[in-house]
């Protein structure tokens, strides 16, 4: 619930709440801010490998100690002396965290090092965004309900570790630096934030941004059916603009390939599952049936009722005809659910790789 507080005729906007966005009790003109700290040293320089389309990638970045520290030691509340709407105070708060002007140099060296891969492997803006995104997705999610507060970029950076508004910030601060039109999405109601970029398709509801989950792999343009925690993202979010450069998300038709094939292979195997259980089920029966047929054959074979005996061989073969069929026309659909298992577990666990899974996807859906 959003509550106001009342100091020396000065607004505070406190940070109190559960969950991976904290729940900012109201506003404030004088928004958090870094002040260095002098003498500070980091242990060690942060390294970030990850995997992103057929491969991995290594960033090594060296942030100013000074800054982190100060970024660690920041006063994270907001101090208003009027009173703002929601939609007015939020956007100064998070872009406060994002553009700390003491950060620029971290964000430059960050971007120095992507940019190189981005020449070395020579990709396109779009393939270069899912660069950005998946680097920032492999920062390992952790939610702490101790801190409540959003962290600086440099921070999430150097920590290695972070939460949904955590490394929106950081992803939502890199893609505007490198010119693309992009915005944090706050969902109030779920307690969550995400990131859109401007896109030629691919909508998040009302907006004209493709939805990027930042809190692990996932495609852009392709928003989760439920949070990891099984939250529904049911509301309409508060869109805070980052960043308004030329640069957009090119790619929906590729991804909106891949969300088909991923509907269809999940839908198929729903589809098979219960025919399947029914086929196996009476495979089962028959086989039971067929084995009983075959002992009492034995049986009669070895006490010498060869009239009997070769009453029952047409109807024992019979019987073995019908359990092959029965049993190829089972594994045609076993396989068939096998396939479409494949490819949705395949597609899910490559959301770094658009462009390979839009191959497999198109395979699949061509038949």
């Amino acid at each position: 619930m959003w509550k106001r507080i009342l100091i020396v005729l000065v607004l505070v906007a406190a940070a109190l709440g559960a969950g991976c966005l904290g729940g900012l009790l109201h506003p404030a003109v004088v928004p958090p801010a870094i002040v260095p700290v002098e003498g500070a040293a980091l242990d060690q320089a942060p390294v970030s490998t990850f995997s992103f389309e057929d491969g991995e990638e290594t960033v090594r970045v060296d942030p100013d100690p000074a800054v982190y520290a100060g970024a660690k030691e920041a006063d994270r509340q907001l101090y208003l002396a009027k009173d703002l709407s929601e939609e007015e105070w939020i956007p100064i708060y998070y872009r406060a965290f994002i553009n700390d002007s003491h950060q620029e140099p971290f964000y430059a060296d960050l971007l120095a090092a992507l940019r190189e891969i981005r020449d070395s492997e020579g990709l396109d803006d779009d393939r270069y965004l899912e660069l950005i995104a998946a680097f920032v997705q492999s920062v390992p999610y952790k939610t702490d309900a101790s801190i409540v507060e959003p962290k600086f970029p440099i921070e999430t950076y150097v920590d290695g570790e972070g939460d949904c508004d955590d490394k929106s910030l950081l992803l939502a601060g890199l893609l505007a630096r490198e010119g693309y039109g992009v915005a944090l999405l706050y969902f109030g109601d779920e307690a969550h934030m995400a990131v859109g970029v401007e896109s030629a398709g691919c909508f998040y509801r009302n907006t004209t941004y493709a939805y990027i989950e930042a809190t692990n792999a996932n495609y852009v343009g392709i928003p989760p059916a439920a949070l990891s925690n099984g939250t529904v993202l049911s509301s309409d979010p508060l869109v805070i603009p980052v960043g308004d450069g030329p640069r957009f998300y090119a790619a929906c038709d590729q991804v909106e390939t891949i969300e088909r094939a991923l509907s269809a292979s999940r839908g198929r195997v729903e589809e098979l599952a219960p025919e399947l259980a029914a086929r196996g089920q009476e495979l089962e029966e028959e086989r039971a049936s067929l084995e009983s047929l075959g002992a009492r054959l034995t049986a009669l074979s070895r006490s010498g009722e060869i009239r009997e005996y070769n009453r029952l061989v047409p109807e024992y073969n019979r019987k073995a005809r019908d359990y092959n069929d029965a049993l190829g026309v089972y594994n045609t659909l076993l396989g068939e659910s096998g396939a479409a298992v494949d490819l949705h577990n395949y597609l899910v666990a490559h959301a770094h790789d658009r462009p390979g899974s839009y191959i497999r996807a198109r395979a699949y859906l061509a038949g």
